[in-house]
């Protein structure tokens, strides 16, 4: 007698295929949600180390600065100099900062090391074969080896009454007419020094290269390699000295000296210290306990060095604080492409269930007629599935594994329990009492009310975000991410409740024709609406966020390049922050300059001479209007400045006219205010009014990012003026203390070259006097490879990807669910004498329109949503600049993804029709049925 399998072991080989898709669908889920935030905070570090060594190429972020009078110890013996041994000088310069590790904070060990030491001092005047030139010293522990020397040695240590040694580079050399032997005389400068000089060698250094090329020693101290050279001044170049010739340069007449240790931040290695919210503020955190280390024993026991001051600077705590803000918003934008990516995984799942239900109804229904509750047999069903979900959950906990080491989250085990709950739900559903006796209308009723409860919702919803604007705390929105599927779904009620309405009448016009193919395939196709619904949902979200996303990224893509040519000025380059005029006056003969604009910016106080009401913090904006209208002639504020006549003095009383924003006078235009500029009584009178949008004209930007309560949608005061009526105020007394701006243009069709441009000009940085020199195309290149944005993107990329996978799945399932009722049609129209392949054209004709309503669906969701959110859809953290920037539209990116979308819906019909070939017409068809 042949062996029989128990009867639940016989029923799941049955329905083997079911649950396989199962697993599988419990997998994918599982490993997607999984590893989603561990991989979030794993590319977030990544990005952050990426910003960090962005801003390093040209500088350290860390530093720390100690200022020294004199020495506390008496000068070693000139025997020792001239040997060249250490000295107690050049010790502690090494050795500074050793009582101030930043292993000493835990946070910080390993991403926290020192790079460099240096002393700059000041530049003297020398008299050289060549004629005058400024020449300042420097230390650097990182200075070129003796084999890197074309002539002669490195300088070392001499005594007191012995010329300091010096080493200069062989293009200084060249242009200075020095060799090993020459000698040369410091005088004067910023300081008393008076000091013999001898030159024992010439290095070689590499030829001036963009920010984050070479060795960090020539990209911070570029005079060292190239001196200065415009025409007119004197020579500026630079020198190297050994650590031990500053205590003879003391004894020479040089007061005091400043030293600078550079550290360098990265985060490489340490993903797992500082990924999330709380790892940001552990960073943060750790550096300011580290500036409290350093300013507690910096230079504790050195027997040389007595600071006294020490200054630490940390410029990366506000550029991680800046991160963080672009964080949490790329956070929300990827939080619903997640939440879309888990919607329609579950959806596949509820379809999966829904025809798995569908399988064993008949067999259910004997059981409930023999006496089995619907209770009983739902936890049956749930015994049968545990296997496939236990190990769906495992393999997809494995996967996740391997993408990035995780443990098993709550939020993983909870969407594998809501997979494999999903069928018993659904079986005990159909086979409750109510399922069973209910008449066939109340469902209508209760469909009705549900979507009119869904619309609500999503109103509600879409309303409470636009009410509500960007959200404040850290981490991803769970409201932000809920709501577009809420929107998805309103948009899925309303098509599978208005689609049907074309097809009837597509219908009614088609029953006028001889072919009756046309005909039933419409009628079939609105009668088969609301069982489209799960399917069309699937399409429509998945369309839906993948044209969100690629709308969301193109516009910040858009939009951080019109940030950045209003921060650059619309310019070629721009020179921020200088207040020596040398760099700008160098700049203007710069090689490939062909016009520049300077522009100036007075912070100060106005008092109506009306009203007596006060004004603070009001800005005035005084651009050069001859270079800005000869430099850039279609600029919006040269053209505003051409209706401000020049100043004119009344009464001894300068007057400056100005153009001002809405706010500033409580009056018309006319009013007279007076205003004190550090020494000079000036008024300022009204002549017009300065529309808010001429402060997103690009000149105004490099001033105007620097005062952030004077953007265009800021509440602070602006006033323009001609830089000529600063200049009147100045010779009338005032002593201005202006930030400045000096715009760089290039010739019409060419561009600048970065490297010649400096070389041009005195070493500019961040905190230099020179201040600082943006070029257009190095922050663009820069710009482009930011990491949040490519988070943005790649996240978008890779749930839309799965999202399509989960759909073409949902779509096949649903397709045979209503497989059946469509066999049936088919067949009875063979019956009647159909060719094949009029039956073939009959089912491609019944699911076109669901095809091309998801299609519509989806791109109108796409669209429609960032409108929909307003405010809560806040852009300008990741593209910066003055405004919220406007939605941009890649319309071929959306054609692509609307042609994938049907060629899904294709790959899914054509499986479906050649499954349809396989059945003969007795399969769906039997003797005696009625249709």
């Amino acid at each position: 007698m042949k062996h029989r399998l128990p009867l639940p072991v016989r029923e799941m080989r049955a329905e083997l295929p079911l649950l396989a898709c199962l697993a599988v669908l419990v997998a994918l889920l599982t490993a997607a949600v999984n590893a989603t935030g561990p991989l979030l905070d794993r590319l977030e570090v990544r990005a952050l180390d990426e910003r960090l060594a962005a801003a390093q190429r040209t500088d350290t972020l860390v530093r720390v600065t100690g200022e020294f009078d004199q020495l506390s110890t008496a000068t070693p013996p000139a025997a020792q100099f001239a040997a060249g041994e250490p000295t107690p000088l050049g010790e502690d310069l090494d050795w500074a900062l050793a009582q101030a590790e930043p292993e000493l904070v835990g946070g910080l060990h390993g991403s926290l090391t020192l790079t460099s030491t240096r002393v700059d001092l000041p530049s003297s005047t020398v008299r050289t074969p060549a004629g005058p030139a400024e020449l300042s010293l420097l230390y650097a522990d990182d200075a070129p080896a003796a084999g890197s020397y074309a002539q002669g040695r490195p300088p070392r240590a001499t005594g007191r009454d012995r010329p300091v040694e010096l080493a200069v580079s062989t293009r200084t050399a060249q242009r200075l007419h020095l060799r090993p032997g020459s000698r040369l005389r410091l005088d004067g400068g910023l300081s008393s020094l008076h000091a013999p000089a001898l030159v024992t060698g010439v290095f070689r250094a590499p030829e001036p290269a963009a920010p984050g090329a070479g060795p960090r020693l020539w990209r911070e101290q570029p005079l060292l390699a190239c001196p200065l050279d415009v025409k007119g001044a004197p020579v500026h170049a630079q020198a190297l000295i050994a650590p031990g010739s500053l205590e003879p340069l003391q004894h020479y007449g040089l007061p005091r000296f400043q030293a600078q240790w550079r550290l360098r931040l990265d985060l490489a290695d340490a993903a797992d210290r500082f990924a999330g919210d709380r790892g940001r503020a552990a960073l943060v955190r750790a550096l300011s306990e580290y500036g409290q280390l350093v300013r507690t024993h910096f230079c504790e026991d050195c027997s040389t060095l007595k600071p006294t001051g020490d200054t630490y600077t940390d410029q990366a705590r506000p550029l991680v604080e800046d991160f963080g803000a672009q964080w949490h918003r790329a956070q929300q934008l990827t939080s619903f492409a997640v939440a879309s990516l888990a919607g329609v995984g579950l959806a596949a799942v509820v379809v999966t269930a829904r025809l798995a239900v569908r399988r064993r109804a008949p067999a259910h229904r004997l059981q409930r007629a023999r006496g089995a509750s619907a209770t009983g047999l739902a936890l049956a069903r749930a015994l049968q599935t545990a296997p496939a979900a236990l190990l769906g959950l495992a393999a997809g906990l494995a996967l996740s594994r391997a993408l990035i080491p995780a443990g098993p989250s709550p939020a993983a085990l909870a969407t594998a329990a809501a997979a494999w709950l999903t069928l018993p739900v659904l079986t005990w559903r159909s086979l409750r009492e109510g399922a069973l006796r209910t008449p066939a209308e109340t469902p209508v009723h209760r469909r009705a009310t549900a979507e009119a409860a869904v619309l609500l919702l999503a109103a509600a919803g879409v309303l409470a975000l636009r009410l509500r604007g960007p959200a404040s705390a850290d981490g991803a929105d769970p409201q932000l991410a809920a709501v577009p599927l809420l929107c998805a779904l309103a948009v899925v009620i309303v098509l599978v409740r208005l689609y049907p309405l074309p097809l009837h009448a597509l219908a009614r016009l088609t029953a006028r024709r001889r072919g009756a193919l046309g005909l039933i395939a419409a009628a079939r196709a609105a009668k088969d609406a609301p069982a489209a619904t799960l399917a069309l949902l699937v399409l429509v979200t998945t369309l839906g966020s993948a044209v969100f996303g690629g709308l969301v990224t193109s516009t910040v893509e858009a939009g951080r390049a019109t940030a950045l040519t209003w921060s650059t000025g619309g310019a070629d380059a721009v020179l921020t922050g200088a207040t020596d005029p040398a760099a700008a006056r160098a700049l203007r003969r710069a090689p490939g300059v062909a016009h520049t604009a300077r522009l100036r910016l007075v912070r100060t106080d106005l008092t109506s001479t009306r009203s007596g009401a006060a004004r603070t913090s009001v800005y005035l904006l005084a651009p050069d209007a001859p270079q800005l209208t000869a430099a850039a002639p279609d600029s919006a504020t040269a053209a505003a400045l051409r209706a401000v006549p020049e100043a004119d003095a009344r009464g001894g009383l300068l007057v400056i006219p100005v153009l001002a924003t809405a706010g500033t006078t409580d009056r018309q235009t006319g009013d007279t205010f007076e205003t004190t500029l550090k020494g000079a009584r000036v008024q300022v009178r009204v002549v017009g009014e300065l529309p808010r949008r001429t402060l997103q004209d690009p000149p105004l930007g490099p001033l105007l990012r620097q005062a952030p309560a004077a953007g265009a949608d800021g509440e602070a005061p602006v006033l323009l003026a001609p830089a000529a009526s600063l200049d009147a105020a100045e010779r009338a007394g005032a002593a201005l203390r202006a930030e400045s701006a000096t715009l760089l243009y290039a010739a019409p069709g060419k561009a600048l070259d970065p490297a010649a441009v400096r070389a041009a000009a005195p070493p500019t940085a961040p905190g230099s006097p020179y201040g600082a020199l943006l070029f257009h195309a190095e922050e663009a290149q820069r710009t482009d490879g930011d990491g949040v944005l490519d988070v943005v993107r790649t996240v978008h990329g890779a749930c839309t990807a799965l999202a399509a996978a989960f759909a073409l799945l949902a779509l096949l399932l649903e397709l045979l669910l209503s497989a059946p009722d469509r066999g049936r049609t088919a067949s009875y129209l063979r019956t009647l004498g159909l060719a094949p392949r009029p039956a073939t054209l009959l089912g491609l004709l019944q699911l076109a329109p669901m095809a091309l309503a998801a299609a519509l669906g989806g791109l109108t969701l796409g669209y429609a949503l960032p409108a929909a959110l307003g405010p809560a859809l806040d852009l300008r953290a990741l593209t910066g600049g003055p405004v919220q920037p406007p939605l941009h539209t890649d319309h071929a990116r959306t054609l692509a993804l609307g042609a994938g979308l049907l060629a899904l819906i294709a790959c899914a019909v054509a499986a479906d029709q050649l499954a349809a070939r396989r059945r003969g017409v007795g399969a769906v068809l039997r003797l005696g049925e009625n249709r």
